[in-house]
């Protein structure tokens, strides 16, 4: 059998670079923190609604205190909270993106069962 040996050469343009796998990741997790997740942006990256996080998490009371800004977390809940049953949309909620994710992953097991 006979091996050959080629030596590849590529150039590449100045304005691109190659970084790995991992790097590339990190940065596309990055991106979302320069800005405050909204419910839509929650949906966009859990596939899941509004009222599905309420449940599940957001006015899940050990959750609550965790999560809200009030107490040092990553969630600023409205001032319009629902009160005596009242249901609320969330739309004047905000999400700092890292600080969630990483509340999200380390709970996961628990949100889910």
């Amino acid at each position: 059998m006979q091996k050959i040996t080629a030596t590849v050469v590529m150039e590449i343009p100045e304005d691109k670079v190659i970084i790995s796998k991992a790097d590339f990741e990190e940065y596309q997790a990055l991106k979302d923190d320069d800005y405050w997740w909204t419910p839509k942006d929650l949906k966009d990256h859990y596939h899941h609604d509004i009222n599905w996080f309420k449940e599940k998490v957001l006015f899940v009371p050990r959750y609550k205190k965790e999560l809200s800004t009030e107490f040092g977390g990553c969630v600023h809940y409205s001032s319009n909270d629902p009160v005596d049953g009242e249901k609320y949309n969330g739309r004047y909620w905000s999400f700092e993106p890292g600080r969630f994710r990483k509340f999200m992953k380390e709970h996961f097991a628990e949100i889910n069962n």
